[in-house]
């Protein structure tokens, strides 16, 4: 208990200590390595990648997950990170960035009173057990789930991105696909079914999704009875198929093994379901639906393997079709195991952006991004990349691709159903689509051709909104305006050229609240200066008695209640201490008359109520106190002024 205690604040330090930085991938990566591995196997990958998104390094979250081992193989308390070094050095700090690695590769002081990190160390607890990079594919699904955790609280990101190599990529599935009665085990938020995974996509190279029975691999040092060899295991005998993948009873398990606890909750005992049935996931715990897949295998030299994983047996597939069927691709290479973690050509093709509007990565003003135009699957050279924003605010939204050399041809705008508003070919080193629209969410699309992307280079883009001019008004209706409170009410209210014929350069609907006032955005209209129209079901037509001045990104305000010169022409009558728009326009012909006081007898006389247009006072009663309003304005000849 005591060290669960400990590191449970270092993990809260962790975040804590987050720092604001731009960011330039959509989501963080996080790169889980293989088998008896290291962070520093991906130096070569990350390297290029810091270049493309301005980031200096990776950041690195140190594990342990041999912790105890010899007491008992419970993944909890076998699951550390311990903030310092042997040198008291604060080695598990990580900032906001792009860019995340996992390190299994460690060990630590044994201490619990003052846990210490053994950075790159493969000691194992005693004798007969696994080096933490060796250890249960069980654990390494728990210890990327503290990371995907850190990474979130720390960038604010709604999702990141996994890239596993070997191994690695059996822990991420692991994370995602793990279920305790019927709840999902390791996501962020088990509770939601759809999105509380946290994932956009996920990047597998020389996975063995299918599993391996190789026993050595050239140049790399594995220990053959560890819990890993054991969870990647296709078959035990010719009549027992490998637990972990394909589900088996724990006592069939052979003895070899350190131990035969696949699930690590210290009993041996269990019947395991496997995460794959055939060749694809087990639908019982099946992959999610809504993360694209993408499994990179290779077959390096034909000779039909990688020198550690069967080449079909490097990807989910159902009748040769990559798996999950509709959201995975395939890509495929012809380096061996050790060197995919550097085949960046391959790993940057992976990295591709979404080519479904489904899955269209999120972005937000004010950040700059970058995305790549890579060769798909089955060597198509054409590239689409889909991006999706939202802005709660009416007005411009400007979509802005900088590439030289980067393979770009065509930019796009588009609604969230994916119709097309604006569209064009990208020409120079920097183009835009842009629009006014009104507040939702909107789609961006930039599409390629990687034949002319040979050196892999990025594209830069952003998305900026200017919100159309606002304007803050304050009107009282004579008839719904009682002293201390006004009716609510609808009101529409055009904005009008300043110069002969007064076109109509925009309009909004709003409603007064009970002090009479709204605050409205308009979509279409430019920065300038315009007449203010008003216009009521019952109240006579009303302009302002000068042009106002809106602009974007800023909300105008303009009075009309506090001085009767405010309305064009002085058209307004004081009541209750207000300027207040006459009432009794029934039929809005800009002038009240005799018509209108008959309209208002009729509906009186037949008992009519309801939102009516002669029912002056807002009461939804038309009455004899609705007739005297309009027939005493008719007695005076009241009638609109306009420019």
């Amino acid at each position: 208990m005591k060290i669960k205690i400990i590191l449970t604040l270092f993990f809260l330090f962790e975040v804590n200590l987050a720092i604001s930085q731009s960011s330039n991938s959509p989501y963080p990566v996080i790169f889980v390595h293989g088998l008896n591995s290291d962070n520093t196997t991906w130096n070569t990958v990350i390297s290029q990648l810091a270049g493309t998104w301005s980031v200096s390094d990776s950041n690195v979250l140190h594990f342990v997950i041999n912790a105890r081992g010899g007491d008992t193989t419970q993944y909890l308390p076998d699951v550390l990170f311990p903030l310092k070094d042997v040198s008291g050095n604060n080695v598990n700090l990580m900032s906001k960035s792009d860019i995340y690695a996992i390190n299994f590769g460690n060990f630590w002081n044994r201490n619990p009173a003052d846990p210490r990190i053994l950075l790159y160390n493969n000691s194992t607890p005693g004798s007969s057990q696994s080096p933490s990079n060796q250890s249960a594919i069980y654990k390494q699904g728990f210890a990327l789930k503290i990371m995907i955790d850190s990474v979130l609280k720390i960038t604010g990101a709604k999702k990141v991105i996994l890239l596993g190599h070997s191994m690695g990529g059996l822990a991420i599935r692991e994370y995602l696909q793990r279920k305790e009665n019927g709840i999902h085990k390791w996501w962020i938020d088990p509770y939601d079914t759809v999105n509380g995974h946290k994932v956009a996509k996920v990047i597998t190279t020389g996975t063995p999704h299918l599993g391996t029975n190789v026993t050595s691999i050239p140049f790399v040092s594995i220990d053959n009875n560890s819990e890993a060899m054991r969870d990647m295991k296709i078959t035990f005998s010719s009549s027992q198929y490998g637990a972990y993948l394909f589900g088996n009873i724990e006592t069939n398990v052979p003895s070899n093994y350190y131990n035969q606890d696949v699930n690590c909750n210290g009993i041996q005992t269990d019947t395991i379901a496997g995460i794959d049935t055939l060749s694809n996931d087990n639908p019982e715990f099946a992959l999610p639906g809504n993360i694209f897949y993408t499994w990179i295998t290779s077959n390096y030299l034909g000779l039909g393997t990688d020198l550690a994983v069967p080449f079909n047996n490097q990807r989910l597939y159902i009748n040769q079709n990559p798996a999950p069927l509709g959201v995975a691709d395939t890509i495929r290479t012809n380096k061996n195991h050790i060197q995919q973690t550097s085949d960046t050509r391959s790993l940057i093709r992976g990295l591709d952006e979404p080519d479904k509007k489904d899955f269209a990565y999120e972005i937000f003003a004010g950040k700059n991004y970058s995305g790549f135009i890579t060769l798909k699957s089955n060597t198509v050279v054409s590239d689409t990349d889909f991006y999706k924003t939202e802005t709660g605010l009416a007005g411009e939204i400007i979509f802005k691709v900088n590439s030289s050399n980067a393979g770009v041809s065509t930019i796009a705008l588009l609604s969230e159903s994916g119709s097309l508003i604006q569209s064009k070919n990208f020409s120079g080193t920097s183009d835009s689509v842009m629009a006014v629209k009104e507040s939702g969410k909107y789609l961006m699309r930039v599409t390629g051709n990687s034949s002319n992307n040979q050196n892999q280079n990025s594209y830069g883009f952003f998305v900026r909104f200017i919100s159309s001019p606002a304007l803050h008004l304050y009107v009282s209706l004579e008839g719904m305006w009682n002293g201390n409170y006004h009716v609510n009410d609808s009101l529409r209210i055009f904005l009008r050229e300043n110069f002969s014929p007064y076109n109509k350069a925009d309009s909004a609907i709003v409603v007064l609240d009970s002090t009479g006032s709204a605050v409205m955005q308009f979509t279409f209209s430019l920065n300038g200066n315009y007449y203010i129209q008003l216009l009521h079901r019952n109240a006579l037509e009303t302009w302002s008695s000068v042009p106002v001045s809106v602009s974007a990104d800023n909300t105008a305000s303009f009075d009309f209640t506090d001085s009767q010169s405010k309305a064009y022409g002085d058209n307004m009558i004081f009541k209750s201490g207000r300027w207040c728009l006459y009432s009794g326009d029934v039929n809005s012909d800009r002038v009240i008359d005799g018509t209108d006081a008959n309209l208002i007898d009729n509906d009186a006389g037949s008992f009519i109520t309801g939102y009516l247009s002669t029912d002056l006072n807002g009461d939804e009663i038309v009455e004899a106190y609705d007739a005297a309003l309009a027939e005493n304005n008719a007695a005076n000849f009241i009638n609109a002024v306009i420019p």
